[in-house]
């Protein structure tokens, strides 16, 4: 069946009219609620913080903190002088030895983290013990080995953070380690002692010995960089043994030729 054009033509106009009725009631009587905020909704426009550029957006700090920093690598720490007297003292050297061994599971282990973990990431615990750095009354000891990238692998902390506040972690354990040396035998009176430990994972004496170390343990010359010229390794603790309890597979072979 054909509709005629005349149909057609009508019902199209009749569509355009309906059309622009509805746009002009729609101009006469806007949507309630599209006008701007006025009152106390203009105060916190007012007061809020101007829109940056983004070519300003790159390092520029704004907001009423824009004073503060978090940086640890800004926070400044210095030691002792390197040339400064370091007078022997048995007690600070028996305190000293008392809380580097209250800091591991025992003997020869890695030391504990002594203060809540904020982040599990290398570059965090290097902000501090990369090169060691005074914070007001605390000592952050420069690491004693090469550099790893995961700190918390051995080092485990033992105070978390918790609704009620710090909370230590009890650590119960039975092994004894290597029963440590005490001090370093020496070949003849006034002769530079020998290491009294192992020095793997030790490699760097001035996380101890140098400037950033405990009194009782600061060497009374952290000038000389070359430690091992002068004191020995042991040779008792720094023996290893290869024992392999399997014989290799060719042990038992013979060509008969």
């Amino acid at each position: 069946m054909v509709v005629p054009s005349k149909i057609l033509v009508i019902g199209a106009l009749g569509v355009v009219a309906v059309a622009l009725v509805g746009m002009v009631v729609g101009f006469g009587h806007p949507a309630p609620g599209w006008q701007p905020a006025t009152g106390a909704s203009s105060d916190r426009l007012s007061a809020a913080l101007p829109a940056v550029h983004y070519r300003d957006m790159d390092g520029k700090a704004r907001g009423p903190n824009r004073a503060y920093t978090s940086t640890l690598a800004t926070l400044v720490g210095h030691g002792p002088a390197l040339m400064d007297a370091v007078p022997f003292d048995p007690k600070l050297r028996a305190e000293a030895v008392a809380r580097r061994a209250a800091r591991r599971a025992y003997n020869g282990a890695p030391p504990i983290i002594p203060h809540p973990v904020d982040a599990n990431d290398v570059t965090s615990c290097y902000q501090c013990h990369g090169e060691g750095k005074v914070i007001g009354p605390l000592i952050a000891p420069k690491i004693s080995h090469q550099r790893y990238t995961n700190c918390t692998q051995c080092h485990a902390p033992v105070v978390t953070e918790t609704p009620g506040g710090s909370q230590g972690l009890e650590v119960k354990n039975e092994f004894v380690g290597v029963v440590s040396g005490g001090r370093g035998s020496r070949a003849y009176i006034g002769a530079p002692p020998t290491i009294p430990h192992a020095t793997s994972m030790r490699e760097n004496c001035t996380s101890c010995h140098g400037t950033l170390g405990l009194t009782g343990l600061r060497s009374s010359h952290p000038w000389r960089v070359n430690c091992t010229q002068c004191h020995a390794p042991s040779a008792v603790l720094e023996q290893a043994r290869f024992d392999d309890p399997s014989p290799p597979p060719w042990a038992g072979e013979t060509t008969g030729k």
